[in-house]
């Protein structure tokens, strides 16, 4: 059997129109696949790198003057009757971000979405599968954003276990939560990233959301 027979009986068909057809269909699968794998392994790369430690330059010995000869008599010292100028300082306390007291669990998913979303000042957010399908979003690349971030969050919690990751250069944040058996993977996309009270606190109602609708009441 020569090779066009083969191909013809791969792909279940006689027709000449129809083979090249689905060879095309088969090479853009593959060219797609290959561009997923590379963008998540570069971007698995640029969150894991470090850089290398920068070794100041030891500065040259400067010589030390001579002292002046002190007075044989010294004034009396006054005494300091408050504090000095740094004493006074005290050290500024971190603003903890205010979350709005707003219930995201609404009458859809959609609508829930939206909620989430406004709550932590998102530009979008997608929810995800363990194997990078899309559950919910309000981003314009779902899919994308599901396929890749899913696996590169799987991909840091290998190296590292961490409840939220933030990739500054991409402005996302990833986390997970578990309701039941299902794992599912949050990307929430903010330049600023989330501070740890938000994490908490999105994570908590990220689980509400899941297990409001992944139970079907």
């Amino acid at each position: 059997m020569d090779i066009a027979g083969g191909l013809y009986g791969f792909f279940g068909t006689s027709d000449p129109t129809a083979l090249a057809l689905d060879l095309l269909v088969a090479v853009v699968l593959a060219v797609s696949i290959a561009y997923l794998a590379l963008e998540i392994y570069r971007i698995y790369v640029e969150y894991t790198r470090k850089e290398a430690p920068v070794t100041a330059k030891p500065e040259p010995a400067r010589p030390v003057p001579a002292k002046a000869p002190e007075p044989a008599i010294k004034p009396a010292a006054r005494p300091v009757t408050g504090p000095g100028p740094m004493e006074a300082i005290k050290p500024t306390l971190a603003v903890k971000p205010e979350i709005p007291a707003i219930d995201v669990v609404k009458g859809t998913l959609p609508e829930s979405m939206v909620s989430l979303t406004q709550k932590y000042r998102l530009g979008s957010l997608t929810l995800a599968s363990h194997d990078g399908l899309v559950i919910a979003s309000t981003s314009k690349t779902p899919d994308q954003d599901a396929a890749v971030y899913s696996g590169l969050f799987q991909e840091l919690y290998k190296v590292k276990q961490e409840p939220y990751y933030y990739v500054e250069s991409k402005g996302v944040g990833l986390y997970s939560v578990e309701s039941g058996a299902q794992k599912v993977i949050g990307v929430a996309i903010r330049k600023d990233g989330l501070a740890p009270e938000e994490v908490k606190a999105i994570r908590e109602d990220t689980k509400k959301v899941v297990d409001r609708f992944a139970a079907g009441r």
